[in-house]
């Protein structure tokens, strides 16, 4: 007995309007993206004396949103709205226990995993 593998017939108009949403979300996307600073906020000498996230403010600086959009593929709000969600889990695991503590700040360590 036989059992011939079917897929789903999918219109070219279905596969077109699919592909519309899409182009349309990517644009709404590029248009928020237009709305957010792509400066960076500090100089180099302050971001290494008073830093609470080296690494990350770094980057930012060097290249503002757009630089964490090509790095983690999240720009600079998104990233923060992350970082609230997660951040007191994140400080929490990486500054109890006994031992050394990690020279990484939470912050950073989000950023160096996405």
């Amino acid at each position: 007995m036989s059992q011939e593998t079917t897929l789903p017939s999918t219109s070219s108009a279905k596969v077109s309007h699919a592909l519309r949403v899409l182009e349309q979300l990517r644009e709404k996307r590029e248009e928020e993206f237009a709305g957010i600073p792509t400066d960076a906020m500090h100089d180099e000498s302050d971001i290494e004396n008073d830093s609470s996230s080296p690494i990350y403010d770094k980057f930012y600086a060097n290249g503002g949103s757009q630089t964490l959009l090509e790095m983690c593929n999240f720009n600079y709000s998104e990233f923060e709205q992350l970082w609230h969600h997660c951040s007191t889990i994140l400080t929490q695991r990486l500054t109890t226990g006994r031992g050394k503590k990690t020279d990484v700040t939470p912050k950073d360590v989000l950023f160096i995993v996405l």
